[in-house]
């Protein structure tokens, strides 16, 4: 069991790096040719366009969906679309940056290959009849400062099951950074670690009963040596209407069948452990 999850959360490393950056050069921001780059008081609304690949060859299937920021602010347009290329690991050479449809092209068929590949080597399996492999990125959240998208994965290539991979990404509107944990402080701190324990004793909970104790939580939490020690996630922290939202992968945490462990931790509990740069952006100083 220990060996397996092992693997799990190998794959789950795989699944949520940002994979290698694409190459860039000084005017890259100058593929965002489509945004006004005159400065406004107001923050010009984002606009997005749903770009879709989809195939299916024999066993092998692929579904790709990117809602893709196509207008607004300059440095947020530019900077997702980065994300978008990073992700993809495309190179600025073959598709140029404000090209949705063929970023989403390009990382279809780059998929599609790669379950054909697997397909392959179930042609006279009699278990295995799909391989497949979608990912989405659309938008969840917006207000007047943020805007956070979901990317999610849904992967299988045999085996005993599929597996998930859900992230969430918070952009900042007027400057594009990324919101991540290292906009974080002393969250390796115990009163860090008791938030999570709070939200994950939640998530475990029955959802119209009393909160469990630690001894059950700490049943729940297979895949961590004691409360005290419960890891910060592999996904990016992301800002909703609630809070900052944090979440575990399957096996992250727990068990498969558990999901994926989440809660929210609303601003006025996780301010302390905010950087003063995080806490500017967000207007908390």
């Amino acid at each position: 069991m220990k060996k397996f999850l092992i693997t799990m959360m190998g794959l789950l490393v795989v699944l949520s790096c940002g994979q290698k950056p694409a190459s860039s050069s000084d005017d890259d921001e100058e593929d965002v040719d489509d945004v006004a780059t005159e400065e406004v008081e107001t923050t010009k609304p984002l606009e997005l366009k749903t770009y879709t690949f989809s195939d299916t060859v024999g066993m092998a299937h692929t579904d790709i969906s990117i809602e893709f920021p196509v207008k607004g602010e300059k440095k947020l347009v530019h900077a997702i679309r980065r994300y978008l290329a990073e992700h993809i690991e495309l190179e600025s050479d073959e598709v140029e940056l404000r090209d949705g449809q063929g970023m989403t092209d390009y990382y279809g068929r780059r998929i599609m290959n790669r379950m054909e590949e697997l397909a392959a080597g179930y042609e006279d399996d009699d278990y295995v009849n799909e391989v497949y492999h979608d990912w989405s990125f659309s938008k969840l959240y917006e207000d007047d400062k943020v805007v956070t998208f979901m990317a999610f994965t849904s992967l299988y290539e045999g085996g005993i099951h599929g597996i998930s991979h859900q992230d969430g990404l918070t952009f900042f509107k007027d400057r594009g950074q990324l919101f991540s944990f290292d906009m974080m402080k002393n969250t390796d701190s115990e009163e860090f670690v008791d938030l999570l324990c709070e939200g994950l004793r939640k998530y475990f909970s029955p959802k119209d009963g009393e909160l469990i104790d630690d001894e059950a939580l700490n049943e729940e939490l297979i895949s961590v040596e004691g409360l005290e020690n419960i890891p910060l996630p592999v996904a990016h922290p992301y800002i909703t209407d609630k809070g900052v939202h944090i979440i575990y992968q399957p096996y992250e945490v727990s068990y498969y069948a558990a999901g994926m462990p989440e809660f929210d931790i609303p601003l006025k509990k996780i301010r302390p452990f905010l950087t003063k740069k995080a806490k500017q952006l967000l207007d908390l100083e």
